[in-house]
This record gives C-alpha cells, sequence and structure tokens, in this order.
C-alpha cells in the first residue's frame, strides 16, 4: 500500500507555454497513472487531443472550467467526473473562470499509445511509462511508405 499526503507535496510546474499552463502533483501508479492537477484562470491544459490507446478521467476538485470537443463546451465543477474513452472523442481543459480548476486526473496506462492532434495535424506515439517516456511526435501530412529507404526493397 502506498499513501500520499498531497497536502505535504509542493506544486511543480508540468506545462508552461504561451496558453498552456498547469501545474501538477504526481501520485504514481503505474497501469493507473493519477495526478493532481492545478490549471489557472484563462489557461488551457493541452492541446486538443485524442488518445487511442490510453484512457483518460478527471474529477473536480475545486474550481470551475470547461472541457471543449468537437461537439462544443461542456461546465464543470466541483464533485463532477469526466471520462475519455480511448479512441475519442478528442477533449481539452479550458479554465475560464477566476480561480484554479483542481483537478485529479487519472490514465489508464498500457505503456504504449498514440495521440492525435486534430487542430494540429500532429501524431504522437510513446512507449514506456513515466518518468521514463520515449514519444515521438510527427506531422500526419509526413508520412513515408512502409520500405522507404530499405535496403533491398527496390521501387514500389
Amino acid at each position: 500500500m502506498k499513501v500520499v499526503r498531497t497536502s505535504e507535496m509542493p506544486w511543480a510546474d508540468a506545462t508552461s507555454r504561451g496558453d498552456f499552463r498547469q501545474r501538477r502533483k504526481g501520485l504514481g501508479g503505474q497501469r493507473l497513472s493519477c495526478g493532481l492537477w492545478e490549471l489557472p484562470p484563462g489557461k488551457r491544459s493541452f492541446p486538443l487531443h485524442v488518445h487511442h490507446v490510453t484512457e483518460e478521467a478527471l474529477f473536480v476538485v475545486s474550481g470551475r472550467g470547461k472541457v471543449r470537443t468537437p461537439e462544443g463546451l461542456a461546465e464543470i465543477g466541483p464533485g463532477d467526473f469526466v471520462s475519455f474513452p480511448a479512441g475519442g472523442p478528442a477533449h481539452q481543459l479550458l479554465n475560464d473562470g477566476a480561480e484554479p480548476l483542481v483537478y485529479l486526473g487519472m490514465a489508464a496506462v498500457s505503456g504504449a499509445d498514440v495521440v492525435e492532434y486534430p487542430e494540429s495535424g500532429k501524431v504522437a506515439c510513446a512507449v514506456g511509462t513515466w518518468p521514463d517516456v520515449k514519444r515521438f511526435v510527427f506531422r500526419k501530412d509526413a508520412q513515408v511508405d512502409y520500405f522507404d529507404g530499405e535496403p533491398g526493397a527496390g521501387p514500389g
């Protein structure tokens, strides 16, 4: 058994780039990864994305915000639970309120994932578990043929 006392843990910067900013308290877990996240007013969590392997969920502890999907915006607040099944829809958190949005983020991690970013046309492939994750990010339109560059493959 592992007991984590979040009141004794410092916040660590997790994302900080332009409109994207969050702090995190990593709670651990291997197959069920958990973290306490703080999204400041006026900021977004991550780019709009969809995990094709990993299921995600969040539970709002305090503050108010919105979940953005291709279908629109849904308001969330204390006590709300939101789940994001693998395969869609794409999602993103926004804090348009006056106080930080604090939420417990959970992910069912299998050690590999494919993440699609529909607004920027990127795909990320990841293997491993935090903090030893290898991530490869590329543009969807930069695909090459499966045999491209392989010795002895010859022309298609």
